[in-house]
Formats: structure tokens, C-alpha cells, sequence
């Protein structure tokens, strides 16, 4: 078609409709698909850290202080890392993964007998392990078990009267190795800060602390952009430690404004930085923000180890990160104070805590998380 105005001829190019639903379709699939390109990207950046070398009885110090560097950098620029060759055995991990999916197995009146109650560590229950057993807002479900006190065997007498041989014991073995890997991250965290030797204010938290093992199932959902498996949150631990299998996809970490799925691996632990490791190093390791969401044809379990900091102790940021120039950023508290916060500050575990400096200025992530407690983005 051609148009004569003001004196010049201009050829127009008429398009049908169906050709241009056609070229705005295609649009379409081509963003989403640099969008999926983009996410597998990130997916595949998520760190992977193998700790063969420090499994040995000869530790070469060269890889010990490359491990520990490579550690170090994932958290402070991800907030969270993938360990291979990581030392719980495999035979540990599935025996506790087949016992625990018995849990689930059972009649839902069943499940309720064992429901965690209010105090407690160990129990049925979907809700937070500080607040309630239930949250019914939560398309997932749960069985917590303390350490070093697991209760399994009880909890197994509740579930199973005329016995289930091996229960108590295969959740007692995957929880203690979990405490030992937790501790030996914990250290390789520390040494990560450069402190030149300086490990007095850390002590504590590398040699003790008390720890949940929470394992959890998220049944298929025919809504899994609706439904949540767990909320965006922070974890209110020194670190987690998580299994998710080798089939099902789930947690996801949020890494500059994006969620990006963690693959599972079988072979695979993923340690989440958490809310006390980023106040004793002053920001300098960041918590990180994740969530789980359920898939559409299967159901996922994975198992959670959190590792909590010494019941008494007073935690603050190490003086090694205070100074005029970066002063603390969290008031100190105790742990009591910390735990009685999380009924209100369950999402982001450290809001309240920021210094006067510091209020303003995470409240837009405090918000988010809570937004995105009740819709998943």
C-alpha cells in the first residue's frame, strides 16, 4: 500500500492479524525463553565446593585454603554453596530418607498422634519449630527431630506400637553426621573471614551448639505457582544443611532479585547461610533468602539440618568487623531475646535487631518476605 503526504511517497507494509498474533507470540516464547536461559544460568552458578581433599588423613594445606577461600566467597556472594564429597556417607543418607518417607506413609490421624508440641523439638507439625505445629497456609508437612536429644525412638513407639527395626536408629546416624559437617563448615566459614589466628569470639560456636533435624514433604500440587511449600524466609540458624534428593526440584535462593532453583543432586549437601552468621560477622557473610515450592507431578522430601548457636551465649557481631568506620549493625541479644522475636519477625528473623542506622534500611526486605509469604512471584 503506498501513502502520498506532504509531497513523499511512503510504502506501508500491511500485516494481518493472524500474522501479528503469530509475531507477538513468538516474541513472547523467545523472552521466556532468554528468561529459562537465564535462570539455568544462575542455576549453574550456584558454587559447588568439593571437600575430597580434607577428607583424607594427609591434608594438603594448598587445597585446605583454596577450599576455604572458594567457601568464603560463596558467602558472602550467594549466601549459599553446594558441598560434593562432603562425608556423610550415602548408605546414611538414603537408610534415613526410606525411613522417614514410612512418616508420610501413614494415615493422617496417625501423623497427628506425634503432633510437636509447643517447646518442643521434635514432632509432626508444618508450622516453624519456635511457633506453632500448624500453619495452614503451608502445602507441606513435616517430622522435627532434636539434637542431641532426637527423640526418634518415641516418636517411632507413637507411629509404629508394634516397632519399625532401624527408625531411631537411622535418624539418630544421619543427625549426628550432619552435627559433624555442620561443625567442620562452620570452621572453614571462620577461617574464611581472615582473622589471623584470632578465634576467640567464634569459639563457641565451633565447638558446640544444639541442632534440628527437620524433615520435610511436599506432595505434588496441581497449583504450584499457588500453593506454597514453605514462604520466602531467612533462616533463624547459624547455617542449614539440606538433602533434597536427586529427582524433584524445590528450594530456590534468591540472587539479585531473582529466584533461582537449586538442582538436585543426590551427592549434593546446600548450605544456607543464616540469620546468626550474618550478625556475628557483620554483614560481612549474607544471609540468604530461599523458599520451597512445590512441583506439579511429584511429591519431594528433603532433609534439613539447622544448626543453632550455644543455648546461653551473648551474640554480637566479633569485634574484628567493629570499628568508627563500620560500626555493629545488629544490637546485641541473647538467645531468649532472639527466640521470643520469631513470632513476630519469622520471615526475616534479624528484623528488630538493626541498629538505629540500619532500620530504615532493611525494612524493604522485610517487607518483601512477607509479601511473598502469601504469594509466590
Amino acid at each position: 500500500m503506498t501513502l502520498i503526504a506532504g509531497g513523499k511517497t511512503i510504502q506501508i507494509v500491511q500485516v494481518s492479524p493472524k500474522r501479528l498474533i503469530q509475531q507477538q507470540t513468538s516474541s513472547l516464547q523467545m523472552e521466556g525463553s532468554r528468561h529459562e536461559q537465564q535462570k539455568q544460568s544462575l542455576s549453574d552458578l550456584i558454587p559447588v565446593i568439593d571437600l575430597a581433599a580434607l577428607n583424607g588423613d594427609h591434608i594438603d594445606e594448598f587445597e585446605r585454603r583454596r577450599i576455604i577461600t572458594e567457601i568464603a566467597h560463596a558467602c558472602k556472594t550467594w549466601g549459599a554453596f553446594q558441598l560434593v564429597n562432603h562425608g556423610i556417607q550415602p548408605h546414611v543418607i538414603e537408610r534415613a530418607r526410606a525411613k522417614a518417607c514410612g512418616v508420610f506413609e501413614l494415615p493422617n490421624e496417625t501423623r497427628w498422634k506425634a503432633k510437636r508440641s509447643p517447646g518442643s523439638l521434635s514432632g509432626y507439625g508444618n508450622g516453624a519449630v519456635i511457633a506453632d505445629a500448624v500453619n495452614n497456609e503451608i502445602a507441606s508437612e513435616a517430622i522435627t527431630f532434636g539434637y542431641p536429644n532426637s527423640e526418634a525412638d518415641v516418636i517411632a513407639s507413637i507411629f509404629w506400637p508394634r516397632g519399625n527395626p532401624g527408625f531411631s536408629a537411622s535418624i539418630d546416624d544421619y543427625n549426628e553426621e550432619s552435627h559433624e559437617l555442620a561443625l567442620k563448615v562452620v570452621r572453614l566459614m571462620v577461617e574464611g573471614l581472615e582473622l589471623h589466628g584470632n578465634l576467640a569470639h567464634f569459639q563457641p560456636y565451633l565447638t558446640e551448639h544444639f541442632g534440628v533435624l527437620r524433615i520435610n514433604n511436599y506432595p505434588a500440587s496441581e497449583h504450584p505457582t499457588r500453593d506454597i511449600g514453605l514462604p520466602p524466609h531467612i533462616d533463624d540458624t547459624l547455617l542449614t544443611i539440606v538433602h533434597q534428593g536427586c529427582e524433584v526440584e524445590g528450594l530456590q535462593v534468591k540472587k539479585d532479585g531473582q529466584w533461582v532453583t537449586v538442582p538436585p543432586r543426590g551427592d549434593v549437601m546446600v548450605v544456607l547461610v543464616a540469620a546468626v552468621c550474618q550478625v556475628i560477622t557483620n554483614d560481612n557473610y549474607k544471609a540468604v533468602l530461599h523458599r520451597a515450592v512445590p512441583n506439579r507431578d511429584k511429591a519431594r522430601l528433603s532433609m534439613v539440618y539447622s544448626a543453632y548457636p550455644p543455648a546461653n551465649i551473648f551474640i554480637t557481631a566479633a569485634p574484628e568487623f567493629v570499628s568508627p568506620a563500620h560500626p555493629p549493625l545488629y544490637k546485641p541479644f541473647t538467645w531468649s531475646e532472639y527466640l521470643s522475636g520469631q513470632v513476630t519477625h519469622i520471615l526475616n528473623p534479624i528484623d528488630g535487631l538493626q541498629t538505629v542506622e540500619r532500620e530504615g534500611e532493611t525494612q524493604n526486605q522485610t517487607s518483601e518476605s512477607s509479601e511473598s509469604s502469601s504469594k509466590l512471584d
